[in-house]
């Protein structure tokens, strides 16, 4: 037997206070695909200044649309949980009868006033559900602060605090699946199309995970934006860096399915205005350096073809640039030197009279991000009986 985490999403360091709760219960519910008798959370603090104090939490289980009973959550037999800045602790095993196909759940409840200063998140509406409740009534997101109410996505955005993963005991040979990469593998369009056809065909012998982070490059650390004049650290610190962490740290990955590299070729111009982006050399050799890891670790990686980020409102210069170092990328990937496959994601969704550009219906109107169409699109150019072995 072995821990497996049946969800799990990394934390963003937003670094300015996003938002707060007070007198609530934050509930995530998500799809399990995975069997066991015990269960665990990753409560996490992480980036946090402050601490956090979760004054009850449990873990459940739906089964059929029907509510059947929940587990309390402690750690060290206590119920209240308080973590200190930068603190990521397990919870005490919880004995919870969980199967593949039940919907699990998370419940926090938050007594005195809980400042957000990182969080888990997503945008995708199809996958894991957020909902914060006073006195067994849904509240309003008024809760989020006026720094946050100023991004253009933020009404896409679901976020949830306190924990980051929900692992279940179960059998040595379920597998686990992890993606890696940008704000198209964090916003979960493309890896909740993902998870269910692999839950679909897989039933109760795989897991998947996300390990993105918008705004990730794989060279560089956190873009520094010149007209904000500050690096924006909530897109996290190099993938070169983070990859065995986030991807092997708590759990024993199978395989990696990796996009990643649009930020190298686009930061550089869009935000740092700069005249030259990355070189195709250099993003590669970072590629070299996470197959490299990935085969130390004992997974198999694959890599998807960066898919085109066309918009009218871009200089002509900006695309002349992107596209060069775009394609030359794409075709390593298409070569297959070292990976173990790769998924063509850029054929699969490009608009095929302007190959720079994704097909209108395809994005969420910016070029750039794949909506649900376009998430379900990309799994589909996944070859899921590869990526499982």
């Amino acid at each position: 037997m072995k821990w497996v985490s049946s969800f799990k999403y990394l934390r963003i360091n937003y670094v300015e206070d996003i938002a707060s709760i007070e007198n609530a219960d934050q509930k995530v519910v998500f799809y399990n695909n995975i069997s066991g008798s015990k269960v665990r959370v990753r409560f996490s603090n992480k980036y946090a200044k402050r601490n956090l104090v979760i004054d009850e939490a449990f873990i459940g289980v739906i089964r059929n649309g029907k509510d059947i009973g929940k587990e309390a959550l402690k750690v060290d037999g206590k119920s209240v949980v308080t973590l200190e800045p930068g603190q990521e602790i397990f919870s005490d095993e919880a004995l919870l009868e969980v199967s593949a196909g039940d919907k699990l759940y998370v419940l926090l409840h938050f007594g005195q006033k809980q400042v957000y200063e990182s969080i888990c998140c997503f945008w995708a509406d199809d996958g894991a559900k957020v909902t914060l409740e006073r006195d067994g009534r849904e509240i309003s997101r008024d809760i989020i602060s006026e720094f946050m109410k100023n991004d253009p996505n933020i009404h896409m955005q679901s976020m949830f605090i306190g924990f980051d993963a929900v692992q279940v005991l179960t059998f040595d040979e379920t597998k686990t699946i992890a993606a890696f990469g940008d704000s198209i593998t964090h916003m979960s369009f493309y890896t909740n199309a993902l998870t269910k056809r692999l839950y679909n065909e897989y039933f109760e012998k795989v897991s998947v995970i996300n390990c993105g982070i918008g705004g990730n490059r794989l060279i560089n650390d956190a873009t520094f934006v010149k007209a904000a004049g500050k690096e924006l650290l909530l897109f996290g610190e190099a993938g070169v860096k983070r990859f065995e962490k986030d991807v092997f740290e708590i759990d024993d990955v199978d395989a990696v399915c990796v996009l990643i590299g649009i930020n190298d070729i686009m930061h550089p111009i869009q935000l740092e205005e700069k005249e030259e982006t990355i070189s195709s050399e250099d993003l590669i050799q970072g590629y070299r350096q996470i197959i490299e890891c990935a085969h130390e670790n004992g997974a198999e990686i694959f890599f998807g073809t960066i898919m085109p980020s066309g918009n009218d409102d871009y200089p002509k210069w900006w695309m002349e640039k992107f596209e060069k170092v775009r394609n030359e990328v794409n075709d390593w990937i298409r070569k297959g030197e070292l990976h173990d496959g790769y998924f063509d994601f850029d054929k699969a969704l490009q608009d095929a009279n302007r190959p720079g550009y994704m097909r209108n219906n395809m994005n969420i109107g910016d070029g750039l991000h794949p909506n649900t169409l376009g998430g379900m699109e990309m799994a589909k150019a996944v070859d899921i009986k590869t990526i499982m072995g």
